[in-house]
């Protein structure tokens, strides 16, 4: 595997794109009073949410955000991919076959996650009755949340009724409609058609029918974020049949392109394209795992070292002259921590270079830190597509 990884804190290119406004009769027929202003956006996407028996022993599972939460509480939404079934009926359960209780995800809710995808290929680990339950927590939640905290919840990626039509969850925020879907490649477990939203990218007649679709429900939305689970486990680069397919979603209308499944960070990409741009993040790690939990604080530079980096990537969005301005593209390096209690925890990478640490591990993060940083001065890339096709 090359050599990748980032930098503390990046700031991109300011990027415009064109939009289609949303008219004040659909922000009406939701009942909602149309803004006057859209103010602007900080949204922050993380890596992978993973559930290792290290992870869900914890005690006190707020600990695991507890370095990195004031960043996702100061943003305007932040997002997370749920990678378990979440049954409160069974036992907790690890890989292969998942399953996890509300309180782990409630954590990451409680530190600052809003938006939640779960669409992977874990999401049917325990067939179709852990998925309905799982989409029943998710509702559940959005209840509690919005009547203890009058705090707004938004999940995607599968329905427990395989006749509803699949369409995008709509987000209202600082003005802004939001379109928000979840996707994945495939299913470990397939529960069967109508119960999750599965796109190959390696299918053309998958990826073309789902591209048009995104065509059709664009128009309705100021701004349409689309999740995708999928790709080559540990690869450091994105292959070449997703990249194509990601180009044609920036081409189609989706703005932001979340990208997950790889458990390694992938390069950010400000793609243009057919008088587009957008936000394309490959991949963006294991948020939280127990996959780091066999690293070698010995070999910074060994393969599964780069399972214990993720970061934080914030995209600021503006709504300027009747077109969308990406004002600002950041990555917050983050690394999964094990402390002396054996229990894994997100932190800044950057906080770990001068932090006490025990050695060797003070050298092993330095050097990752080294890593990363190299990693995202080369790789938040812009590629302008425009006439190359």
């Amino acid at each position: 595997m090359r050599r990748f990884f980032k930098l503390p804190y990046i700031l991109i290119a300011l990027v415009i794109i064109s939009a289609v406004p949303v008219s004040a009769m659909q922000y009406r027929d939701a009942g909602i009073q149309a803004p006057a202003k859209k103010e602007p956006l900080v949204l922050s996407f993380t890596g992978d949410m993973m559930a290792h028996v290290i992870n869900y022993s914890m005690k006190d599972y707020s600990l695991i955000y507890r370095d990195i939460e004031s960043i996702m509480q100061n943003d305007s939404l932040t997002f997370s991919n749920v990678e378990f079934p979440v049954n409160p009926e069974i036992p907790q359960a690890s890989y292969p076959v998942f399953n996890i209780h509300p309180e782990y995800v409630m954590a990451a809710i409680d530190a600052g996650v809003d938006v939640v995808s779960i669409a992977n290929n874990h999401t049917a680990d325990q067939g179709v009755p852990g998925l309905q339950a799982t989409v029943s927590t998710m509702y559940s939640l959005m209840n509690y949340y919005k009547k203890q905290q009058n705090r707004e919840l938004h999940f995607s990626g599968a329905k427990d009724n395989p006749e509803t039509d699949f369409k995008p969850v709509t987000i209202y925020k600082n003005g802004w409609k939001i379109g928000y879907l979840a996707v994945a490649q495939f299913s470990n477990h397939n529960p069967g058609r109508g119960y999750m939203q599965l796109v190959d990218f390696r299918d053309r007649e998958e990826t073309s029918a789902f591209v048009d679709f995104i065509k059709k429900v664009r128009t309705d939305y100021d701004l349409f974020v689309l999740a995708y689970h999928g790709g080559v486990e540990y690869l450091a680069e994105p292959v070449k049949a997703k990249t194509e397919f990601f180009n044609d979603l920036v081409a189609a209308g989706v703005d932001i392109i979340w990208g997950h499944h790889p458990h390694i960070i992938q390069p950010v990409d400000i793609v243009t394209t057919e008088g587009r741009t957008g936000v394309v993040m490959n991949s963006l790690g294991n948020f939280i795992s127990g996959q780091g939990r066999i690293i070698d604080p010995d070999l910074p530079e060994e393969e599964w070292s780069y399972t214990g980096d993720s970061a934080i990537i914030q995209v600021e969005a503006a709504f300027r002259n009747g077109r969308i301005v990406f004002d600002r593209v950041e990555a917050i390096p983050t690394a999964n921590m094990m402390t002396t209690n054996r229990e894994v925890v997100i932190t800044p990478l950057e906080q770990l270079t001068h932090q006490p640490v025990p050695q060797p591990w003070n050298d092993f993060f330095m050097q990752r830190y080294m890593l990363m940083h190299d990693y995202f001065n080369r790789n938040i890339r812009q590629i302008d597509l425009t006439g190359s096709r």
